[in-house]
């Protein structure tokens, strides 16, 4: 499962990580049309990463990509990948719905993947809100 997800993010030590999809002026149409065009981007990239998931853990999925539809909760063996699910916590967290969760109930482990698409002018100041490294 290593070699499926490798990104840099994964082997940091997480402190915080918020949502940002709102702008600054809500007011404006255009901003609107920009969040909903991240949010489509976004949902896209998350879907191809969940297909991905669950095509190298055997899980049936469609044949393409584009066509798959997310299910909630998918399970092979001892493995479980979670899809836009809440996350209890015992203190308040106000991102509390990663994009995927893989749980591993023979290893133990859970690995939460939290998908950030920038907009290009953008990608150094969402990185840093996004992950603050210990």
């Amino acid at each position: 499962m290593e070699s499926l997800v490798r990104s840099d993010v994964l082997h940091r030590d997480v402190d915080t990580c918020t949502h940002k999809v709102c702008s600054r002026n809500n007011n404006n149409n255009n901003n609107n049309n920009n969040n909903n065009e991240y949010l489509i981007r976004h949902d896209k990239v998350c879907a191809h990463l969940h297909y991905s998931v669950c095509k190298f853990l055997g899980v049936e999925t469609t044949d393409k990509w584009y066509t798959h539809m997310p299910k909630p909760v998918c399970e092979e063996g001892d493995v479980t990948v979670l899809w836009n699910q809440a996350v209890n916590t015992d203190r308040e967290v106000t991102a509390n719905r990663p994009d995927v969760i893989i749980k591993n109930k023979k290893e133990k482990t859970c690995t939460l993947i939290d998908v950030l698409i920038p907009a290009d002018r953008n990608v150094v100041q969402n990185e840093a809100e996004k992950v603050k490294i210990k």
